[in-house]
Formats: C-alpha cells, sequence, structure tokens
C-alpha cells in the first residue's frame, strides 16, 4: 500500500519545480510562508522544513525581515529548450512536457521555457522565434515536435533542426519524424508505435464482430495519421480480411454530418478515427442521423482526450503513456547532452487500450497493447 507523500516534501519539490522551471527567477522572493501555509494547510513548522530543503540544496537564501530570495542556479551544464508550436491545438502534448519538466529536477537538467509574444504569429513564425530563442539562452539541447500540415513541412522542420546542429544543441523529437515513413532522422525521438496503435483498436473492433472498418481523419493529416492506417490495414490482414477492403472517409471538420451520411448509407460496422476529436465529432454526427452506438457502428479513437469518457456515449481510445515518455525523453536528452557521439535511439512506447461504451458491452476496460 503506497503511504502519501508528507506535505513538506510535497511543498518542497512544488516550489523546487517552479524554481528549475522558472516561474521564480534568480533574485525573485518566493511567496512569504504565510501565503504557503494557506496554500497547502499546512503549519509554520511544516513549511519551514521544506524551505530549509531548498535552502540545503543552495537554491534560496533566507534573510531576516526580507523573505527568502531564489539564487541563481549552479551550472550543470545541463540545459533543454521546449520547442513545440502546436501545444495550443494538440492536448496530447501538455502532459508530455508536465512529465519532462517534473523529471528534469532529479536528473539536474533544466527546462528553458521560450517567451510568449503578446502578438498574434502563425506556427511557423512562433517556431523560428522560439527557435532563434533557445539560441541566444545557449541551451544544450532542444525537445522538438516537427510541425505538420504546412507547406514544405520537411523542409522547414530540417531548417530548424539544422540550425540547432550548427550551434551544437542536441535535438530530441517527440512524437514523429521529420521524414516520412519510412525515413528516419538522425536524431533521437519519443513516440508511440503508431502503427501498432492502429493495428490495435482495429483488432479491438474486429474482436467485436466488426465485418466492415472504415478509417475517418480529417483533411491533410498528421503524418502520424497514416501509420495508424497501416496498421488498421494489417489488422484486416491478419483476421482473414483484405487490406483493401477497409473504407476511407476525409471528414470537413466543421461539417461532420456529410461524412455522418454517407457512412449511415454504407454497411460500415466499425470506425477507426484519426484521434479523439475526429471522433468526438463523428459519435455526434452519427446519433444525429440515428444510428445507433455501439448497436450499429461501434467507434474509437486515439489519444484518451480528457473528455473521452464525458461523450454522450463515452469513447473507446487509446491511451499514450504520457508519464513515461516524458521521463525517458528527460533520460534521453540527459544522455544524448553527455554523449554526443553516440548513435541515435528511436523509442517507441505501447500505449493502453481503454474500452468504453462507444466499441465494448464491457465499458472502462484497459489492456496493454500487445
Amino acid at each position: 500500500m503506497r503511504h502519501p507523500k508528507p506535505i513538506y516534501l510535497q511543498i518542497y519539490e512544488d516550489l523546487l519545480t517552479s524554481i528549475r522551471n522558472q516561474a521564480y527567477a534568480p533574485g525573485d522572493l518566493l511567496s512569504s510562508e504565510r501565503t504557503i501555509c494557506e496554500q497547502y494547510n499546512a503549519s509554520r513548522p511544516t513549511v519551514a522544513k521544506a524551505i530549509k530543503m531548498l535552502s540545503d540544496a543552495n537554491l534560496v537564501q533566507r534573510k531576516a525581515g526580507f523573505g527568502t530570495q531564489v539564487l541563481p542556479p549552479e551550472d550543470s551544464g545541463l540545459s533543454a529548450g521546449v520547442l513545440i508550436p502546436e501545444i495550443p491545438d494538440t492536448e496530447i502534448f501538455t502532459p508530455i512536457i508536465d512529465s519532462i519538466i517534473e523529471n528534469a529536477t532529479a536528473s539536474d537538467l533544466q527546462i528553458t521555457q521560450a517567451l510568449n509574444l503578446n502578438r498574434p504569429q502563425d506556427r511557423q513564425a512562433m517556431a523560428l522565434t522560439q527557435a532563434e530563442q533557445f539560441i541566444k539562452k545557449k541551451v544544450k539541447g532542444v525537445f522538438f515536435a516537427p510541425l505538420e500540415n504546412i507547406s514544405g513541412a520537411e523542409a522547414f522542420n530540417l531548417g530548424i533542426v539544422n540550425r540547432f546542429t550548427e550551434k551544437g544543441i542536441q535535438v530530441v523529437l517527440l512524437d514523429r519524424d521529420i521524414h516520412p515513413w519510412p525515413q528516419q532522422a538522425p536524431f533521437d525521438m519519443i513516440c508511440i508505435g503508431n502503427i501498432e496503435a492502429g493495428f490495435t483498436m482495429a483488432n479491438h473492433l474486429l474482436e467485436q464482430g466488426c465485418q466492415q472498418l472504415a478509417f475517418v481523419s480529417p483533411k491533410n493529416p498528421a503524418m502520424t495519421v497514416g501509420h495508424r492506417v497501416i496498421g488498421t490495414r494489417e489488422a484486416l490482414v491478419q483476421n482473414g480480411f483484405s487490406a483493401r477492403s477497409l473504407l476511407s472517409f476525409e471528414c470537413e471538420l466543421d461539417v461532420p454530418e456529410q461524412t455522418a451520411m454517407q457512412i449511415a448509407k454504407s454497411k460500415v460496422d466499425g470506425i477507426v478515427c484519426a484521434n479523439d476529436n475526429t471522433a468526438a465529432l463523428m459519435l455526434r454526427a452519427l446519433l444525429d442521423q440515428g444510428v445507433k452506438i455501439p448497436q450499429q457502428v461501434k467507434v474509437c479513437g486515439f489519444e484518451d482526450a480528457k473528455y473521452a469518457s464525458l461523450l454522450s456515449v463515452p469513447l473507446t481510445s487509446y491511451r499514450q503513456p504520457c508519464d513515461d515518455m516524458g521521463r525517458l525523453a528527460v533520460e534521453t536528452m540527459v544522455n544524448r547532452i553527455k554523449h554526443p557521439e553516440r548513435p541515435p535511439h528511436h523509442i517507441a512506447f505501447h500505449g493502453t487500450l481503454v474500452m468504453r461504451e462507444s466499441s465494448a458491452s464491457r465499458p472502462e476496460q484497459q489492456r496493454d497493447a500487445d
């Protein structure tokens, strides 16, 4: 049985993360002990113990009558930026970055955040601006999620990583490669096995009795979606169906009812959606067409977004191990900075199939992908 974490240790770790994440910059004062007591419903001695731990680590200095001041960090030589312009549009990156920040502290890796400029920028302009910020800050590495759905994406992303390489900055790719499959860029990469993920979800639908599968994706889908289609076709083949039997629908996300009408008129009884956002729209549109889910059509998605279990028909989805991905991303970055001569590693994680009412008669079951 796991015991709850002592409150002083929780306070210490929260403050430590804030300092490492530069929420408190060198020279800033921590919140007063009284404020921290109120925030955590803790006693003064408990808060004092947490702050003493920070002081013992030479992270803060207590001055009588003045407060507790954050000290400049000791230079460990380990620093990394996070370059993910798509964070506002892609929910899955947020828990991965949270895990990176949390695990960086234990590895003595300083995470540098790019400044948020208060003016509208497209994703390409934002990526270029933030890349130059990291270069000026002389970080040792950058976690980078290549941009997708832009003109000339491959050349644009190569331009960014080449700029880092010229400055001796190490790169760890997150979620996706720069090159289209099966090519691989010569950088470390942390991702899920998207072909395996597509296989897992399609195989689940076939196990549930589906005879005609369809894959629904938005226009100009991410590169990872193509891998999921490959996995879906492989599941059909291994279950005795033809790979060509898979129907493909390109969904206009603003008007999903058009795709729903096409599906309702077809013999489709199982749908693999490119992601949870597409799946949520299809669920609603199919229900509006009078289609019964899961009795007539079973639906599943990817990413297990926070809202997946809250939909009118809770959505079966493929959950990514975000905590583990963040932890291993940090380990990979530290090793890359310390040993730049080593060959790159591509690490693909297995996710978890989370079965809910949209596809399964026994909802809320979880099964590790084989």
